[in-house]
């Protein structure tokens, strides 16, 4: 009379047992975190953007000072040859200091003294101060765009100086050393074209395309002899600019 009650006391504990095994199977399993949010397209064009189009290193310095301000802050540090560059980093001279920058993808520079330049993403360069030259490695076909505060100048395979004067009101000169060069207004039709030994000269406030197309100016080949002799971002680096020879090759004869 006693056995058969027992066995059923004995099925329900071991029917608690497994039940208690099962939920806490259930409560020491992981609870699901949110997965991160996908990065969109356009970030993920910048972030590829400034890791690899636009790396770029210090590999010259012919005089100090030149600093850089770094991503993500208004501190400046000293530069140093060699050193990586990002984009939307500045660099920034002082006084006579010369320093070259080379892009991976073949852009270089040079800026002068009391220059501001920024990286910035797609092959662009934002000069905010001072005098520089741009060129592009022979052989390549690099679209390269620089912005300046009167306009932006457009060149392929070509070298070009921009100088900008100290006083605001003066105009900016653009010169194309070899190739051609365009320049425009942002958000207008329209561009000037001018070619090696040619000169434009553009006043802030300036909006008429047409007008700049008049202001073209061919040096006088003394003039351009002298500014070939006395360019210190020509000739004052160690090693020669890789386009130096097409330089040369065009330039004008005093006869």
């Amino acid at each position: 009379m006693i056995t058969k009650p027992l066995s059923h006391w004995c099925l329900g504990l071991v029917s608690l047992t497994i039940a208690g095994l099962i939920a806490g199977c259930h409560t020491s399993a992981p609870t699901a975190t949110n997965p991160s949010p996908p990065v969109s397209g356009d970030a993920a064009a910048v972030e590829s953007t400034s890791l690899e189009e636009a790396f770029a290193t210090i590999n010259e310095i012919q005089k100090q000072p030149v600093w850089v301000q770094r991503l993500n802050t208004k501190d400046e540090v000293p530069a140093q040859e060699n050193m990586d560059l990002q984009v939307g980093e500045t660099i920034r001279t002082e006084k006579e200091a010369l320093v070259q920058v080379e892009l991976k993808n073949g852009l270089s520079f040079r800026i002068g003294g009391n220059s501001v330049l920024t990286l910035q993403p797609d092959n662009r360069l934002k000069l905010k101060a001072g005098e520089m030259i741009t060129w592009v490695e022979p052989g390549k076909k690099v679209p390269v765009e620089i912005e300046t505060p009167v306009a932006i100048a457009g060149i392929r395979g070509t070298t070009i100086y921009i100088n900008m004067p100290e006083d605001p009101k003066k105009e900016i000169e653009f010169f194309a050393w070899e190739g051609s060069v365009e320049v425009w207004f942002p958000n207008q039709p329209g561009k000037c074209q001018f070619k090696a030994g040619e000169q434009v000269k553009i006043k802030p406030g300036q909006t008429d395309i047409n007008q700049v197309r008049q202001q073209v100016r061919q040096l006088p080949p003394r003039e351009w002899l002298k500014r070939r002799r006395q360019s210190k971002l020509l000739n004052k680096f160690d090693k020669p600019l890789p386009t130096l020879q097409k330089i040369d090759d065009t330039a004008p004869s005093e006869s």
